[in-house]
């Protein structure tokens, strides 16, 4: 048996999510700089907490998802996919 198979998925009705993606655009020595604690800057890890570094200085409050970065001469460019709980009332299909 794959372990696939128990997997149970359950429903999540009244929890509606909006997604939003942040482009984001910085001096590279900015960047690295905002990130010196990590012994690789451009990795996955090191983005996600500036982004919600980001997030938490706007007082935003989206759930950080997928980030691409895209390392330029001396310019960084993040693209971060953040989530937003929305009222489920305005998702729903009309009949």
């Amino acid at each position: 048996m794959s372990y696939l198979e128990e997997i149970n998925e359950e429903e999540t009705d009244g929890f509606c999510f909006q997604i939003k993606h942040k482009s984001l655009k910085l001096p590279r020595e900015t960047y690295l700089n905002s990130l010196s604690q990590y012994s690789n800057p451009f990795s996955e890890k090191a983005v996600q907490h500036l982004v919600e570094d980001y997030l938490d200085w706007k007082n935003e409050q989206g759930v950080l998802g997928m980030v691409r970065i895209d390392d330029n001469s001396d310019t960084v460019k993040i693209d971060a996919a953040v989530r937003y709980l929305t009222d489920c009332r305005y998702n729903k299909k009309q009949p």
